[in-house]
């Protein structure tokens, strides 16, 4: 398994990222596949600190119910 990344920010941006997806209803499955489609991983940990807090305005910025409706 892959290790957390040590940035600091890592686990506050997690936890945003939950919050706004389940604010949008989205589905771990859908969350995987914004990543894969946009950063090329399957999983956050996996991701920059950059990438993730692009993410994470992403999801901000969104108010669609799904990843699909761009």
């Amino acid at each position: 398994m892959t290790e957390k990344p040590t940035y600091p920010n890592f686990d506050n941006l997690v936890n945003q990222t939950d919050a706004e997806m389940q604010r949008l209803g989205w589905t771990e499955a859908q969350g995987r596949e914004h990543l894969m489609k946009y950063y090329g991983v399957r999983s956050r940990i996996l991701l920059t600190e950059d990438e993730l807090d692009n993410f994470l305005l992403y999801l901000q910025l969104t108010d669609s119910p799904t990843p699909n409706n761009q």
